[in-house]
């Protein structure tokens, strides 16, 4: 319970300051929960080998394309 309140206390502080022109506590958060949305993608990517597979050939692709 006090995890969930220390997180509130965080996200309603950083909008707070965020209000005042100090946007680093919502950097923060963004790139908190970027980290958990990418780690679920990438967790359900492994649980679909298929699409595991088409995205390694993407970012192949991808790769290839920007260095040339």
């Amino acid at each position: 319970m006090h995890i969930l309140a220390c997180l509130l206390l965080f996200v309603f502080g950083s909008i707070a300051a965020a209000c005042k022109g100090d946007f680093s506590g919502l950097e923060a958060l963004g790139k908190g929960i970027g980290f958990l949305v990418l780690l679920f993608v990438m967790l359900w990517l492994f649980t679909q080998p298929v699409l595991l597979v088409i995205v390694i050939i993407i970012l192949v692709v991808v790769f290839f394309i920007c260095n040339s």
